[in-house]
């Protein structure tokens, strides 16, 4: 990273989850500002990642979580795209012959919360892919763990704020251990 001077750390939800959402760095508003998320929230300050490491060199950094497997892969392929076009735009690198169409900010959102089943079992999801990137209103079930034999429910998965803004999820039935990330929520920040 020597010869940079703005960083774009790409995540997509892989093959497991899809998400919805942008950090915001300290001095890197601009550039997040670049891609079409749903939702943005202020990243935290973690030193040994790569962000945490561009920003200690003093360089302009932006991460990204959009997409994941699901049958909306395409769509969110796009957003992302078009995301890095905006950001060589704003940022000088590139000079477009026709400028970019203005794109809705995303709503700011409080910290986050991950939500993650106690036990492990079969996972269930009620609200889906096409959810991701949405706020649902308090007590939405989101999804269940069931048990594997039995299939009795062990576990819900229920919105807890009054307006409870979908970052994360995991958009189709798994196996899943106890601890492991299952929902990422917030809630926004009104004025």
């Amino acid at each position: 990273l020597p010869d940079a001077d703005y960083v774009i750390d790409l995540h997509g939800g892989g093959s497991w989850c899809v998400n919805a959402f942008v950090f915001e760095m300290d001095g890197g508003r601009d550039l997040s500002l670049s891609f079409p998320a749903p939702f943005i929230v202020k990243a935290p300050v973690r030193d040994v990642t790569l962000t945490g490491y561009v920003k200690s060199q003093g360089l302009t950094v932006v991460a990204v979580e959009m997409g994941g497997r699901s049958q909306f892969e395409g769509v969110w392929a796009d957003k992302i795209a078009d995301g890095i076009f905006r950001a060589l735009v704003k940022v000088g690198i590139v000079e477009p012959k026709i400028p970019p169409s203005p794109i809705d900010e995303p709503i700011p959102v409080q910290a986050t919360t991950v939500l993650r089943p106690a036990v492990g079992g079969i996972f269930m999801p009620t609200v889906d892919a096409s959810h991701i990137g949405t706020i649902v209103e308090k007590d939405t079930l989101l999804g269940q763990m069931v048990h594997p034999m039995t299939q009795a429910v062990i576990e819900e998965f229920r919105a807890p704020y009054d307006e409870t803004a979908i970052m994360l999820l995991r958009p189709f039935v798994a196996q899943l251990e106890g601890g492991a990330m299952t929902y990422v929520i917030s809630q926004p920040i009104r004025d």
